[in-house]
């Protein structure tokens, strides 16, 4: 809601504003729970996770979100969160099988090219305006600003805190059960951080925003 909001405010598309605002706020499970491994010397749960869930995201989410509901989609607006999304998996993934070694410049470079993602779509946000009619008609909701973005903050909120309880307890019981680690991140931890995604994903398309929701999936 709170996303919606600001883009019709703003006259914004939807898939922009769902590949920037809502996919950090979703992504945040995935931040905090890969952050917490690595401090904690658990890398394997921190990249795990990370890989986990992007093929969660697009295997399950994304998969989900175009079976449901089938559309056209803007290539223009889509070109740019794809390029990127492309070009950092291959960097992940060559580095990972020509080295065998995540070393701290990688990490950096990775971070360069989310910091560049962001300000590139920001500029193309402003630069392409969106001008559906629905869109003229949905800004007379009365929300304002400040609370579409305090809805915002709330949900992201809530959903990292339901989603880190899930996996904390959800990895105790499968180490109970003697999984090994890699295999707790890559299915369970990775399915656990994209429960965001996911819920997000279906109450954007009960409420008819597809384009929201497919945002949100790669931006992710």
């Amino acid at each position: 809601d709170g996303a919606t909001g600001i883009a019709r405010k703003f006259h914004l598309p939807e898939l922009l504003i769902g590949a920037t605002v809502v996919s950090i706020g979703t992504t945040l499970p995935e931040v905090m729970v890969s952050t917490t491994s690595a401090l904690t010397g658990h890398g394997e749960i921190a990249y795990g996770n990370a890989i986990g869930s992007v093929i969660c995201n697009t295997a399950l989410i994304a998969a989900l979100t175009v079976a449901i509901r089938p559309g056209v989609i803007d290539k223009k607006t889509l070109r740019t969160p794809v390029l990127f999304f492309f070009t950092a998996a291959v960097i992940y993934a060559g580095v990972a099988y020509f080295t065998g070694y995540f070393s701290r410049p990688v990490g950096v470079v990775l971070l360069l090219i989310f910091v560049v993602y962001m300000i590139v779509t920001v500029k193309q946000m402003k630069s392409n305006p969106e001008q559906a009619a629905e869109v003229e008609e949905a800004e007379e909701n009365g929300n304002s600003i400040s609370k579409n973005i305090g809805l915002l903050v709330i949900g992201a909120a809530l959903i990292a805190v339901g989603a880190n309880l899930l996996v904390d307890n959800g990895t105790l019981i499968a180490q109970a059960l003697g999984v090994p680690e890699s295999v707790i991140a890559l299915t369970f931890v990775a399915l656990g951080t994209s429960l965001p995604e996911l819920v997000t994903a279906i109450t954007s398309l009960a409420k008819g925003h597809g384009a929201l929701s497919l945002g949100n999936v790669i931006g992710a």
